[in-house]
């Protein structure tokens, strides 16, 4: 019989080690950051939210067959790290997770899956399980197309304005759109906001274009190029001009320009309900270094 136990008091320390130094590693791929930066950020982590998450055995029989890390996050309850010596063991775990989801009051179970990662993708298969969110990026280090006649140039601070002043709602209904409960995801969003844009257009590492072809504007970009890995934080291209191909020349320029900057990987978020926009990144040669998945708990308490 599969169950549940608490690491034990001597062993929590080894245990958190352990944990910490896997998702840093799994950090460090998916985000090309260097193991030092990474590990960092994944002891960060542990320590911010020791007092909310939990590390488990998972148990057959009095026999240790696997570990848990996993706790709320909003009005989800995630899997943040797990192993286990057989993935055959996934179905029952998943079933003991709904159910410890379920007595917390979650409207959600969650799990990322990186491509590799045997036990999380075992987890994911089990049925219920769907994916929200996609994580993909493109080296910078092969040959790109032009972006044609389309071109970027920085906002002004009146274009900034206008371009920000929905943004938070927006990312919010795409939270929400991906399963989210709505006052939740309109509380990611403004923290998300506030920590990404501490000084607005002049945050550091964050660029907000204009795209124009022929002196017309066709849409936006945001982009953070601060990090190794630069990240699209949004593209927009405006109504009238949809369909056009904008949208595939304003990838193409966002990549052009990170790569000028010494970037050597552009990467994106894609919710799983624009299956436009997946589609476009899978044209432009994006792969996928991270989904996320979800199981709705609509029978919960």
């Amino acid at each position: 019989m599969l169950e549940l136990r608490d690491v034990p008091l001597d062993s929590r320390e080894a245990r958190r080690a352990e944990t910490v130094a896997r998702v840093a590693a799994r950090r460090a791929e998916t985000r090309c950051l260097e193991p030092a930066v990474a590990l960092a950020q994944a002891e960060e982590q542990a320590d911010r939210t020791a007092e909310t998450r939990e590390y488990l055995d998972v148990v057959v029989d009095d026999t240790v067959v696997g570990a848990l890390w996993l706790g709320p996050d909003g009005d989800e309850l995630v899997v943040f790290d797990v192993v286990l010596d057989e993935p055959a063991t996934a179905g029952a775990l998943s079933r003991l997770l709904v159910e410890r989801a379920r007595s917390q009051g979650a409207r959600m179970l969650g799990i990322g899956v990186q491509p590799g990662d045997v036990a999380q993708a075992a987890i994911a298969a089990t049925p219920g399980f769907s994916v929200r969110a996609t994580n993909m990026a493109l080296t910078l280090d092969q040959s790109l197309p032009e972006a044609g006649e389309l071109t970027l140039r920085p906002m002004t601070p009146a274009e900034y304005q206008a371009f920000t002043d929905g943004e938070v709602d927006g990312f919010a209904e795409e939270l929400a759109s991906a399963g989210v409960e709505r006052e939740h995801a309109l509380e990611q969003s403004r923290v998300m906001f506030d920590e990404l844009l501490p000084s607005g257009q002049e945050s550091p590492g964050m660029e907000f274009h204009v795209a124009e072809t022929k002196g017309e504007a066709v849409g936006e970009l945001w982009l953070s190029t601060g990090d190794t890995m630069a990240f699209v934080y949004n593209l927009v291209v405006r109504p009238e001009h949809r369909r056009r191909g904008h949208g595939a020349a304003i990838m193409t320029a966002a990549a052009r320009r990170c790569r000028e900057l010494g970037n050597p990987v552009l990467g994106l978020n894609v919710f799983a309900h624009n299956p436009g926009a997946r589609a476009l990144y899978d044209r432009l040669g994006y792969r996928v270094t991270h989904d996320y998945y979800a199981l709705d708990l609509p029978d919960r308490g």
